[in-house]
């Protein structure tokens, strides 16, 4: 397998144009705008390329592209497109053609298709199939041994507001894994490796940490729930919500992206 990262960037240009999809990957990193002094600009870019190569097939950029495009603002079109990349590496898995680290981005593929299906935002639920497909990750991984604060904080939440099962208030077992998740998420958080936005996060997940195990006692007590979180369908309805300033966001990443597509068109892309 060729070294891209070791090739001159018209090497991997001559490439990309051809269609190869691990040159088109490449690009994502090649005179990508700076992103401390343009961070929509490079953010566009990165994303062009990644949607590039994922419809070429290159595995690592059918997750990057998803992941993406589920970061940013709720979008239903965006988030269609999401489910479909991760669909398409949990399918890739089970049907035996991922080898070695493909596997992994195969799993991570399982366990963000899982997360989507329980959520539902703007695609369809099925938590069900969600909730079997993070613990078929979780067992893969050991307890997603080697994941951070972010992925271990998203995945406890989802159990906890009752995302992960077709009702609207958790079990007791749901409740179980919400804190064995949070509990994992405090645990992992890295003030030198993780966004510093995250403390903030960090301060939360503590108290729902600490929320659940009230909530537990409850449920097995007295068949009570007090809890600061709505039933499921409640929460996906907020979610859905778009602020204004998100969606100003939304159409500057809009807008970047489509200046980019032109100004690649002109330059024979």
């Amino acid at each position: 397998m060729a070294d891209y990262e070791k090739m001159d960037t018209p090497e991997v240009q001559r490439l990309a144009k051809q269609g190869d999809k691990d040159a088109l990957y490449e690009m994502a990193w090649r005179m990508a705008p700076d992103v401390q002094r343009d961070p929509v600009e490079s953010c566009a870019w990165q994303d062009y390329w990644f949607e590039k190569a994922a419809d070429a097939g290159n595995v690592v950029a059918k997750r990057r592209y998803a992941r993406s495009l589920i970061d940013r603002v709720m979008n239903a079109e965006d988030r269609q497109k999401a489910l479909g990349y991760f669909q398409s590496l949990s399918d890739d898995y089970d049907a035996g053609i991922l080898s070695g680290e493909q596997r992994e981005e195969g799993i991570i593929g399982k366990l963000w298709l899982g997360v989507m299906l329980c959520e539902g935002y703007h695609t369809r639920r099925d938590a069900v199939k969600g909730s079997e497909l993070i613990q078929t990750a979780d067992k893969f991984y050991n307890g997603f041994e080697g994941f951070g604060f972010g992925v271990m904080s998203k995945i406890g939440e989802l159990y906890a507001s009752g995302l992960a099962q077709p009702g609207e208030e958790p079990s007791v077992a749901d409740l179980e894994k919400a804190i064995k998740y949070l509990d994992i998420a405090v645990k992992r958080f890295n003030p030198e490796r993780d966004d510093p936005n995250n403390r903030g996060f960090l301060q939360l997940t503590k108290e729902q940490l600490e929320n659940q195990k009230k909530r537990i006692v409850n449920k097995m007590s007295m068949g009570d729930d007090n809890t600061t979180f709505s039933g499921a369908g409640e929460r996906r309805r907020q979610m859905m919500e778009i602020s204004e300033p998100a969606r100003q966001r939304m159409e500057a990443d809009k807008a970047a992206l489509t200046r980019l597509r032109q100004r690649l068109t002109r330059e024979g892309w």
